[in-house]
């Protein structure tokens, strides 16, 4: 209980340097994640992770769920959605070239509590944020919204998500825009909000770039707002920004009479439409890594060291429920793994054995579908592959390095959508990858 106390004070002592958006726009619900309608291209040419080239990526993070529920919450938060998140959060630090990655781990946890599900900012959120977390990966706790009320106040902000810079924890609600994980994330990896400051003149970042400090050399931009040169100055954008993201606080000026004129996709801003925020600039960039070079966890999550082999995952992860199931297309070879997750604890690694894909079959007659197996560089794990025409299983086998033909057919396969489930059968560190191709 005292420390329960000494959290809440902590919290409420610093609370100014706690990282959180709220949600200005009324209509801002309608434009999040379980309201977007995703396509399959959208999936395929967008936000997925396979838009990673191996040479660019420096680090891959994982990335561990906590999610609020009650006993009579009617939509939990399942693998398909957490997936979503994961590919949206490698969409935005894959199109800036960050060379960051971050995966899903599969122990994410459900935490059964009603008196939660609504999160209060001030007293609930520190006190879960310092009970709820795992070593060696970004923990994110979802709950179903995030509520900012002061002591004596009746007043209420819903918040869409926020940043604990004591535990090192994003809590973020379920009815979020695309690009809030990746600014929460943002916080995480050093960066902090362009506008910090800049309603009090003392602390306020100048709109020129060129202009030092009181007896100094340094730059004002390199000391204000976020420290970083090449993000422009700018109010709080909340208010300062349409839907279309244009700006239009054209009479805002900073303390020396200069207008602003801010970024309004930078994804540490504070956009009235989140959506506007797409952008990281080379210093953020620069920031994010130096910031996980010294994380001392870092060695193990930079894909370029030996050791780490095993702990990479394929471009197709997460995919190891039959909700979170890649698409597979005839006659294109997919190349997947079997890897484990770090923990930071003794003897303690999470394994994650199944992969899941899915094909359809479109044809007017029965067919002959071939699924053909390899590895990689002579190497091959032993799997079993089990198949499903919707629902109903109708093949199962298993391949391994004896086989002399790693090829399955399905005889006579009807028009329909197949489900494919590949399960390691033998841990081998040296034997995780296999290569499948699907033909007629």
């Amino acid at each position: 209980m005292l420390l329960k106390h000494i959290l809440i004070f902590l919290f409420l002592l610093f609370s100014d340097h706690f990282y959180a958006q709220f949600f200005f726009n009324e209509n801002y619900s309608e434009n999040n994640i379980y309201n977007k309608n995703v396509s399959s291209s959208d999936t395929d040419n967008i936000y997925n992770a396979s838009n990673f080239k191996n040479n660019q990526i420096r680090y891959n993070i994982p990335v561990k769920f906590w999610i609020i529920i009650n006993d009579s919450t009617n939509h939990k938060v399942g693998p398909a959605f957490l997936k979503e998140l994961i590919q949206y959060l490698n969409y935005y630090y894959s199109i800036n070239n960050t060379g960051i990655r971050f995966s899903l781990r599969p122990d994410y946890q459900y935490i059964n509590n009603a008196n939660i599900v609504n999160l209060r900012y001030y007293t609930q959120a520190p006190i879960q944020a310092m009970k709820h977390k795992s070593k060696a990966c970004i923990n994110v706790i979802i709950a179903n919204t995030l509520i900012k009320k002061k002591f004596l106040s009746s007043r209420k902000k819903n918040f869409a998500g926020t940043y604990n810079p004591f535990s090192k924890t994003v809590i973020i609600t379920r009815n979020i825009s695309t690009s809030t994980l990746s600014h929460e994330i943002g916080h995480y990896l050093g960066l902090k909000h362009p506008h910090r400051g800049w309603k009090y003149k003392r602390f306020q970042e100048p709109v020129s770039r060129t202009k030092k400090m009181p007896f100094s050399n340094k730059k004002m931009c390199e000391k204000k707002g976020d420290g970083l040169c090449d993000t422009p100055a700018e109010p709080n954008l909340t208010k300062y920004t349409d839907n279309k993201c244009n700006y239009t606080g054209w009479n805002v000026t900073d303390k020396f009479g200069e207008v602003y004129k801010p970024n309004t996709h930078n994804i540490m801003s504070y956009t009235n439409n989140r959506e506007c925020r797409n952008k990281f600039t080379k210093q953020q960039t620069e920031l994010m890594l130096n910031t996980l070079s010294k994380n001392k966890y870092a060695d193990y999550w930079r894909i370029d060291l030996q050791k780490n082999k095993a702990y990479l995952p394929d471009a197709f992860e997460p995919d190891n429920h039959r909700e979170t199931a890649t698409e597979i297309f005839f006659n294109t070879p997919q190349t997947h793994s079997f890897n484990k997750v770090y923990t930071a604890k003794k003897n303690t690694e999470i394994s994650d054995h199944v992969d899941w894909l899915f094909f359809d079959l479109k044809t007017t007659k029965p067919q002959q579908i071939n699924l053909k197996f390899s590895g990689i560089k002579y190497s091959f794990p032993k799997i079993r592959i089990s198949v499903f025409r919707e629902k109903k299983i109708i093949l199962l086998k298993e391949i391994s390095e004896e086989s002399i033909i790693k090829e399955i057919k399905i005889s006579k396969a009807l028009a329909g959508k197949y489900y494919v489930k590949i399960s390691q059968v033998v841990e081998n560190e040296t034997e995780n990858f296999y290569t499948i191709m699907i033909g007629k």
